[in-house]
């Protein structure tokens, strides 16, 4: 099997896993969800959890890219603060993780359609499929007799892909330009 195809199944089994890991959970998180805050201080689990995960990604960035020009540090900072802002905007702890797994499921989506489509093309196309998949989630939660269906996290989990996917511009920026590693 050729490389490219190699990666391009690994990328594609991972988007697909993830969206699985979405679609699949819809179900008992909610339960879950209230039987942690009722008992374990889900809410700080949840702020910490995310602010552990975004310093991750910040310091592996930083470790990993040689990157030389500063606007990619003050991209990769803009897109930090607007997902910060997302964070304390949204005031319930289920959406703020929501609001997380889209992004990633974007980031996902994009590096598997990387491999056959141009960046512009591999951008709006992971936004599209990612906002189907979240219209999905939501139109599932409106038969599920435990969740209901919300146009604003329809809404959310669009704005959370279009954040995915700056960070990953913000990762791919270099690379694509010749002046990092």
């Amino acid at each position: 099997m050729s490389d490219i195809k190699s990666r391009r199944i690994r990328r594609w089994i991972l988007a697909g896993a993830w969206t699985g890991l979405i679609y699949s959970t819809l179900y008992i998180v909610r339960p879950i969800c209230e039987f942690l805050k009722q008992y374990a201080g889900f809410s700080f689990f949840v702020n910490a959890g995310i602010v552990f995960f975004g310093i991750s990604i910040v310091l592996v960035f930083v470790k990993t890219k040689r990157v030389r020009r500063r606007l990619t540090y003050v991209l990769l900072f803009l897109v930090t603060a607007v997902y910060s802002l997302g964070m304390i905007w949204l005031s319930i702890p289920e959406e703020r993780l929501h609001f997380v797994e889209y992004g990633v499921l974007a980031f996902l989506i994009y590096r598997a359609l990387i491999l056959d489509l141009r960046a512009g093309r591999s951008f709006l196309a992971a936004f599209a499929i990612t906002s189907l998949i979240g219209l999905g989630d939501e139109g599932i939660q409106y038969l599920l007799p435990n969740r209901y269906y919300q146009f604003k996290d329809v809404c959310l989990n669009s704005a959370s892909a279009v954040l995915g996917l700056a960070l990953a511009y913000v990762i791919g920026r270099d690379q694509a330009t010749g002046t990092g590693g």
